[in-house]
């Protein structure tokens, strides 16, 4: 499973790792009980939840037991770099840090350095009651829901459209995203794109952002 993924593809793993689908589907849809689910509502999936790790099991390991450990595997992060209480000196439950989470993880770069600073952008942007401004969440839901992506979107999920934080995690954050939720770098922020070049640039300001797309991302910047 990897970092970033959301729970389609994980499901495609499963199957591919030689699994019914009815059985992955069974598991996948059951309820779990363990403290990582605190805050998480009854009716949503487990899209977020499948920790991003490499794992080895025996060829007879049960669909819901793979998912059991992979749980506990996401638990023990969470316990190691204490974000239950990180997440709530930040207003945020451990169900938002995770959410917010996975979308620093889908905005960051490849090697992840950038994860602290997109995190303080979206926390002054939450702050100030701005809406996140984030496409990968709009791209999420649509592709989710088999509908065209559209900026315009017409869902809770499309932080272009609705402020706060979208209704649920759209991936499955790694360590350093869970981390950069709790820990965001220090700065004001407002807006950051990925250039043309992969590399994330942050502005302050309307001017700076719109300056930014056009010194460095003239064709992604034209992607829905």
């Amino acid at each position: 499973f990897l970092p970033g993924a959301t729970l389609a593809d994980n499901r495609k793993v499963l199957i591919g790792a030689g699994y019914e689908e009815a059985e992955i589907d069974a598991a996948l849809s059951k309820s779990y009980d363990s403290p990582l689910f605190a805050g998480k509502p009854a009716t949503a999936d487990l899209e977020g939840y499948i920790y991003g790790e490499t794992y080895s099991f025996g060829t007879d390991t049960s669909v819901e037991a793979i998912l059991e450990r992979v749980f506990d595997e996401f638990y023990s992060v969470v316990e190691e770099n204490n974000l239950v209480a990180s997440y709530q000196a930040r207003g945020l439950s451990l169900y938002e840090g995770i959410t917010l989470a996975s979308i620093i993880q889908r905005e960051a770069s490849q090697k992840g350095d950038d994860m602290p600073q997109i995190a303080q952008v979206f926390y002054s942007r939450l702050s100030l009651g701005m809406p996140l401004g984030s496409d990968v969440t709009y791209q999420y839901i649509a592709d989710k829901t088999g509908v065209a992506r559209d900026p315009n979107l017409d869902s809770p999920y499309n932080t272009r459209r609705y402020a706060g934080l979208p209704p649920g995690p759209i991936a499955s954050p790694g360590e350093k995203a869970l981390v950069a939720a709790a820990n965001p770098a220090k700065g004001n922020y407002l807006y950051f794109l990925s250039g043309d070049d992969n590399i994330t640039y942050f502005g302050r300001t309307l001017d700076d952002h719109e300056a930014n797309i056009k010194n460095h991302c003239q064709e992604k910047c034209k992607i829905l």
